[in-house]
């Protein structure tokens, strides 16, 4: 159950005009698994096929209790943000988003 945010293609988005779109979002995060890395393919890709990209950043409650919240951050940025050139990131923009957060 759920909406499932990011459960779209490039062109799919593309062929309605959407110019943004959101990577790393926590609850793909979460509910997917997915990794910094595969958040960098979406970011790279978004970027390849001329869309900007939200990239989303945030540690989890566990993390935040561990004082840990600006090294999980820290490494999402640099995962997420590799291979991006200093040129492109006029495309990108960083969006925090604690996991821990959501719905309280």
């Amino acid at each position: 159950k759920g909406a499932f945010t990011g459960a779209v293609s490039c062109a799919m988005l593309d062929s309605i005009g959407v110019q943004w779109a959101l990577a790393g979002h926590s609850e793909r995060r979460v509910l997917f698994g997915e990794t910094d890395e595969y958040i960098n393919g979406q970011c790279l890709k978004l970027i390849e096929q001329g869309m900007s990209v939200m990239l989303c950043i945030g540690e989890s409650l566990a993390e935040y209790e561990q004082n840990l919240a600006g090294a999980v951050c820290a490494v999402q940025l640099k995962k997420g943000l590799a291979g991006i050139s200093k040129e492109e990131m006029d495309r990108v923009v960083i969006a925090y988003e604690p996991v821990w957060a959501i719905g309280t």
